[in-house]
């Protein structure tokens, strides 16, 4: 029994690995394709464990004999398994042959996975030949038992009779066994390396050696195995495992992507070890010393071979755990050195200055051999405006339809191997395809607004003849951001078919990031007159006021600031103005967008980096405002009703401290009514002193709201900051932002 269940327990191993694969990478047609073979030699050692298990159930014949002396002896023997063993045996041995063919099919249409009408037909050829050896061959395997010692024990017929038979003694399971074992794979194995001699791609090249070089371990596993079992019977019952070594390497070449050099065979050896060669042999190791206790009590053996097998898989997972992100397992960990180098570049200078400095991060850290920066030049086309090589000719149409599937699938970022695996890219995957091809690149970022596109920035393939691996795509999602700012400025600063002949002298300036404050869309019903003020305090800093358009009827606003000063805080800003738009195109559910918004200043922007302000909806068909505090000082409401002002901010929770805001933000409303006035300022406002050291406060800021309310929205925020200068009779050292909305109601729309 216990040999069944360790055929069981590799099988659920299997079944396990398999699912690992197939979350790697979603849609990906050569996750399916291995996925698939691991499934089926799990379902080898089930058939493997089932077939001994019947033979376990075989009667035993004790027949007394009558000795020559006149006394009687007990005669035991084991009868040959009944018929579903017999089938169970059988069908093991089929899956075996078929298998092999199936990983043989595997290696002929690696790494491209394209479908070969001559590779199925013959795939298809060999099935029934393993079908009619192994079933209808006369006398193929005539019997399948458990032999004294619990060893599987399968009998076979000779294949050739008469004259031939001595020249050829060859048994069908051997025939069968040599076959499939070793001449389809062998022949296989040189049309795979033919095929790798004629590959352009090292990489590629390098990836079919590795399946064959798994080929060729497996021989080896499956000789040894054969000749301890001379020894050894028992290693019968785990005849599948010579398939592992070769799955391991298929496994390997498919996930590959870098050329091999000394570290990363040490680091593959590592792997290699810790990952199968150690536990096996401890396995193994405590398996032989067990063994003999098997003859005094098998209940005592098989409890000491779980828990050996469980401890030694428990230190090996220990093992791996330990190094899992060590240096040794996880080749050019440049994230930490990528980040501080693209998060202090210096957009002051000149423009070929900072778009070279960004090209050298990427060379550096990445090994990019070239990139270029591709925007939208306004009238339907991508313009190259940077080339590292200095030729900026490429221009290509816009497709929308490639960044719509882009955005749907939330991968901004695309790399040539993933765009030509993943069947998510199928109905744009030549367009894709075409625009790498032209510009000789191998990545690809897309930089959107909302599902506004900007631009791209493509690079060049590696330095070293790799691949873009699933690392890289993991520090460039990481900080997407970053390069969204490098789009946003080659946009408005080097694109002078936009907006044309910028100062060289003020780049990345105030007047940069004032236009970038203003690109709002003001609330144009005319229920409500809305104003705004902004007035930083050293020309630029991270306030800011956005309105944003849902419908005819609805329109959200926010109001807040970043902490920070200058031109790291502008900078945040420009970023989360745009990524608040992004979001807002992939959820409709308030909350849940200022949730996104804070897990993204988190995770996203600078560390310590937080927001205090307000989200806030106008639904002018309920007249109802609804918003959520996020930290904002003073929501404050004139009721023209009751001639006063009220305060109805409330509680409120800053973004960027905690991981998960949801349970701490809440969404209120206010009914709003003809003649009432919305006033939302940042601490800017309240905060301020003067000479003596009052602070501005409340009370002032409700006085000038009750004082100006006969002006207009726009007129009564520019008052209130009079009244804040005149206050401090001194230079401003906070940032200054407020929101004034006027309800006017339904009269003023009607007229």
């Amino acid at each position: 029994m216990i040999f069944a269940i360790i055929n069981i327990v590799i099988c659920a191993v299997l079944v396990y690995i398999s699912f690992s694969i197939d979350k790697n990478v979603k849609g990906n047609s050569s996750n399916a394709n291995l996925v698939n073979l691991f499934l089926f030699l799990g379902v080898i050692f089930f058939f493997m464990a089932v077939t001994i298990m019947l033979c376990l159930h075989n009667s035993v014949q004790h027949t007394l004999l009558l000795n020559p002396d006149g006394t009687q002896s007990l005669h035991v023997e084991q009868r040959n398994s009944f018929l579903a063993a017999l089938l169970s045996g059988r069908f093991t041995y089929l899956l075996m042959g078929w298998f092999s063919v199936c990983a043989c099919s595997y290696m002929l249409i690696f790494p491209d996975y394209k479908k070969c009408k001559a590779v199925t037909f013959f795939q298809v050829l060999l099935f029934i030949l393993a079908v009619y050896m192994v079933f209808f061959a006369p006398n193929a395997f005539t019997s399948v038992s458990l032999a004294t010692g619990n060893f599987l024990r399968i009998s076979s017929g000779i294949v050739f009779k008469g004259k031939l038979s001595g020249a050829f003694n060859v048994s069908w399971l051997t025939l069968y066994n040599f076959l499939y074992r070793v001449v389809i794979p062998a022949f296989v194995c040189v049309m795979v390396i033919v095929r790798a001699e004629n590959t352009n791609s090292k990489l590629k090249q390098q990836n079919m050696l590795q399946n064959v070089f798994g080929i060729m371990l497996s021989w080896v596993v499956f000789w040894y195995m054969n000749l301890c079992s001379e020894i050894q019977p028992v290693l019968n019952n785990f005849v599948p495992i010579g398939f592992i070594p070769g799955m391991y390497f298929f496994a390997r070449s498919n996930s590959n992507d870098e050329i091999v050099d000394a570290r990363i065979l040490l680091m593959g050896f590592v792997r290699l070890l810790i990952g199968f060669i150690a536990p096996m042999l401890a396995s193994a190791v405590f398996f032989m010393l067990l063994l003999p206790v098997s003859n005094v009590n098998i209940l005592i053996f098989e409890l000491l071979i779980y828990v050996a097998i469980a401890f030694v898989f428990f230190v090996f997972m220990l093992f791996r755990r330990k190094f899992k992100n060590s240096e040794l397992f996880r080749n050019k960990m440049y994230s930490e050195d990528f980040e501080r180098d693209i998060t202090s570049i210096d957009f002051s200078l000149e423009a070929n200055e900072i778009t070279g400095s960004v090209f050298n991060v990427f060379k550096k850290y990445v090994g990019s051999s070239s990139m270029k920066i591709l925007i939208d030049d306004g009238v339907g086309n991508m313009s190259c405006i940077y080339s590292s090589d200095g030729d900026k000719s490429f221009s290509t149409p816009i497709d929308q339809s490639v960044s719509d599937v882009l955005m749907n699938n939330h991968h901004q970022i695309v790399f040539r191997e993933f765009a030509q695996k993943n069947n998510s890219f199928a109905s744009v995957r030549s367009k894709i395809l075409g625009v790498v091809d032209s510009t000789n690149s191998d990545a690809m970022i897309m930089l959107n607004e909302g599902r506004q596109f900007i631009g791209l920035i493509l690079l060049g393939k590696k330095i070293s003849g790799n691949i873009y691996s699933e690392y890289d795509y993991e520090v460039f999602n990481k900080f997407y951001s970053n390069f969204f700012v490098v789009g946003y400025y080659v946009k408005n600063i080097m694109n002078e078919a936009v907006v044309g002949t910028v100062n060289r002298e003020i780049r990345m300036s105030g007047q940069i990031i004032t236009s970038i404050q203003e690109n709002m869309d003001l609330i144009k019903s005319k229920k409500i007159d809305a104003g705004y003020l902004m007035v930083p305090a050293h020309n630029i800093g991270g306030e800011f006021v956005d309105m944003i358009r849902l419908t005819d009827t609805r329109h959200i606003f926010e109001i807040g600031a970043l902490s920070g000063k200058g031109i790291a805080a502008s900078m945040g800003m420009v970023i989360l103005k745009s990524i608040i738009r992004t979001f807002l195109s992939e959820t409709t559910d308030f909350k849940l967008l200022v949730a996104k918004v804070n897990t993204f200043i988190r995770e996203n922007l600078p560390k310590g980096t937080f927001f205090a302000g307000t989200f806030g909806i106008l639904d002018f068909s309920t007249d109802t405002m609804y918003y959520i505090n996020c930290g904002i000082p003073a929501l404050l409401v004139y009721t023209r009703a009751y001639n006063n002002v009220i305060e109805v901010q409330g509680e409120g929770h800053i973004l960027g401290f905690v991981k998960d805001v949801a349970p701490y933000i809440k969404v209120k409303k206010v009914k709003l009514s003809e003649g009432d006035i919305v006033m939302i300022v940042t601490d800017g406002i309240i905060d301020t002193k003067s000479l003596r050291g009052d602070i501005f406060g409340k009370t002032r800021t409700q006085n000038a709201l009750m004082e100006n309310s006969g002006y207009p929205a726009e007129k009564m925020a520019k008052f209130t900051y009079d009244a804040l200068v005149e206050f401090t009779s001194k230079e401003l050292e906070n940032d200054i932002t407020m929101l004034v909305m006027k309800y006017l109601g339904n009269q003023a729309a009607q007229a």
